[in-house]
């Protein structure tokens, strides 16, 4: 074929396509601009379901804006916060509790694993204690401690989760490991321990804009109940005693709660109390920004003058 012969077929499909290029500028001259793509969340008719609009989407968040209120004293008092058996919860985690203790004029002390002095010494002279997320269990001399320390007169309060998923390492390289409630024996000891289930509820009235994140109320009056309507646990389990006729449940679950694996529903108790001990199935509430949900913030400051009223005058102090 000659040059002539090829040349004419490109020049006949050039002149087509701008033909066609130009009658479509042309059209969308007349007709006007194409309409732009619509904005997230608009509603466009026959495409947008009703439960995607923008107003039923809308949450109605727990109030954040409460404070600690921590009981002033003559004399100054002192607490024991021990994390040291805990992988997750650290001093800054707990710098508004220790921040409002001191502002009161009470002083704390917070073992961490870190050049720690032995508990028992660690003890002596304080009036309460108070036990954060404990994944690994204490010792027997240990536990011996804490038992000689309440029956003198001190307070001692637990919080911890029930058995949860934990990834360690980095990189390329990662380990998942169970993590169980590691004061379980000590607990015992009082006829108080936290199931292995975590909670959950489904209904988005019955929870804090998370179905993990369950509300309790309180199951009667008293110190540590007051001032509270509401209070949210993230990683809650539920609270199992040995049906010692001392331990009285002091916060149960709202309706529809369930335990994640059998889905037994009831309103299980997640606060628990045997004289001067309490049990708290949760420990993510005493970390911001849980610390400040519904009135989780009131239920901590019940909890600080608890362990702040403990007797340190048999305590060595």
């Amino acid at each position: 074929m000659s040059d002539r012969n090829l040349v004419q077929p490109i020049a006949v499909l050039i002149i087509s396509l701008t033909i066609i290029l130009l009658g479509t500028f042309a059209a969308s001259a007349v007709i006007g601009a194409a309409p732009s793509a619509p904005t997230d969340g608009v509603n466009i008719d026959g495409q947008s379901p009703p439960q995607y609009q923008p107003e039923a989407t809308d949450i109605n968040p727990d109030p954040e804006d409460g404070e600690l209120s921590v009981d002033s004293a003559d004399s100054n008092s002192r607490i024991v916060i021990d994390i040291r058996q805990s992988s997750d919860t650290t001093r800054t985690d707990l710098a508004p509790i220790t921040e409002a203790l001191f502002a009161a004029g009470h002083s704390v002390t917070i073992l961490d694993g870190t050049n720690d002095e032995p508990l028992e010494a660690a003890l002596s002279g304080s009036s309460g204690l108070l036990i954060v997320q404990p994944d690994s269990p204490y010792p027997d001399e240990e536990r011996n401690t804490i038992q000689n320390y309440v029956d003198a007169g001190g307070h001692a309060v637990i919080a911890g989760e029930p058995t949860r998923a934990q990834v360690s390492g980095g990189g390329l390289v990662t380990t998942l490991s169970q993590v169980s409630f590691g004061a379980t024996e000590l607990a015992g000891n009082y006829g108080i321990t936290v199931g292995s289930e975590v909670l959950y509820n489904v209904n988005d009235d019955q929870n804090d804009n998370n179905f993990k994140s369950i509300y309790a109320t309180p199951a009667r009056g008293g110190s540590i109940t007051e001032g509270v309507d509401t209070i949210t646990f993230d990683r809650s389990g539920h609270i199992i005693t040995n049906g010692d006729d001392g331990v009285n449940a002091l916060y149960t679950t709202v309706e529809g709660t369930k335990t994640i694996d059998t889905r037994r529903a009831d309103t299980y108790s997640v606060v628990a109390r045997n004289d001067s001990v309490i049990v708290v199935a949760d420990g993510s509430f005493l970390s911001q920004p849980e610390l400040y949900d519904a009135d989780n913030e009131v239920f901590t400051s019940n909890l600080l003058s608890f362990l702040l009223s403990g007797d340190s005058r048999n305590l060595g102090g």
